[in-house]
């Protein structure tokens, strides 16, 4: 049976990202990320949520080369990511391997795995969009 989850904390922190804060910047009106980067480290990664409301959640994720997520898909959401900071490689199910950089948008329809690694020599900020506490389904 394949692993699920829609507990956002959890999906990040079994992806790697070991600082998770789903609560501080929350629907603030501005948030700057290099503000964010300067309090939650340059060379570490994290995960802040900016935007949550009963239609969608937005999180901020920085990682480190190497460092992403793991197979998955949400089987009752599409996902769109925009490339803040860095170089991505990115396997979308039916489109294959794609390497996107700062100032891509990236979109994949619901109920299709993807999966995404930071890569290059520096770390990478995305802002993931999709539906609240979505459910992540794994391989």
């Amino acid at each position: 049976m394949s692993k699920k989850s829609s507990n956002v904390t959890e999906v990040l922190k079994d992806d790697g990202v070991n600082s998770v804060d789903i609560i501080n910047f929350q629907n603030s009106s501005t948030i700057n990320v290099e503000e964010l980067t300067q309090k939650f480290g340059k060379d570490k990664s994290w995960a802040v949520r900016c935007t949550f409301n009963n239609r969608f959640g937005g999180v901020a994720i920085q990682q480190l080369p190497g460092e992403g997520n793991r197979m998955h898909m949400h089987p009752d959401a599409a996902e769109c990511w925009v490339i803040l900071k860095g170089k991505w490689k990115w396997y979308i199910d039916g489109k294959g391997d794609m390497e996107v950089s700062e100032g891509s948008i990236i979109n994949v329809p619901l109920k299709t795995y993807h999966q995404i690694t930071c890569i290059g020599n520096e770390p990478g900020i995305r802002f993931a969009v999709t539906a609240p506490d979505v459910e992540h389904v794994y391989k």
